[in-house]
């Protein structure tokens, strides 16, 4: 993922590759077909990642020790802990590939589903509609956030990282409080 994420895509050789993890290129062959199989699976392995991050500090949420915010900022914090991985799944590979997009929908529902079940289960009058939409603006802003934040982008220079997050938090938590 290291490569991926400091070489534009399509500039990484299995070669590189190889060299990266100290094996032969027919080793990397052996395992995978080819350099975009093995960037999908450093993808998938990134996404199981975030998914089981996301349902840990949702956990927080649900025995109310943890706002929103304060887990989509952790999460961000998360993120940013695995530069390598993040920078390929949330700034380079977008729009890639068919395989790669269709990961990435999974994982963005897997996520909204999983912030759904918990607004569903703190606050039993909600619809599902409107559980389902506010957990996909959620996961909208932590995707953002996590642009700018690793991109060190305008929004974050201006800001600084402790106040960036800060804002994450305090945004997610306004989008959240109809379902708390």
């Amino acid at each position: 993922m290291h490569l991926y994420a400091v070489r534009q895509l399509e500039d990484v050789t299995v070669a590189d590759i190889a060299h990266e993890a100290k094996m032969t290129a027919a080793a990397v062959y052996y395992h995978y077909a080819s350099k975009e199989d093995l960037l999908l699976e450093g993808l998938r392995e990134f996404a199981t990642g975030l998914h089981a991050e996301l349902a840990g500090l949702l956990d927080r949420a649900l025995l109310g020790t943890a706002s929103v915010g304060e887990v989509l900022s952790d999460l961000l914090a998360w993120v940013q802990a695995d530069r390598s991985a993040a920078l390929v799944w949330f700034v380079k590979s977008p729009g890639m590939s068919e395989p790669v997009e269709a990961l990435r929908r999974k994982t963005r529902l897997d996520m909204v589903e999983a912030l759904s079940a918990v607004f569903g289960r703190r606050k039993r009058s909600v619809s599902a509609a409107h559980a389902s939409v506010t957990a996909l603006a959620l996961v909208i802003l932590l995707e953002q956030a996590a642009i700018s934040a690793l991109t060190e982008d305008v929004v974050l220079a201006n800001l600084g990282r402790r106040r960036f997050s800060a804002e994450l938090a305090t945004l997610a938590d306004v989008i959240a409080s109809p379902m708390l």
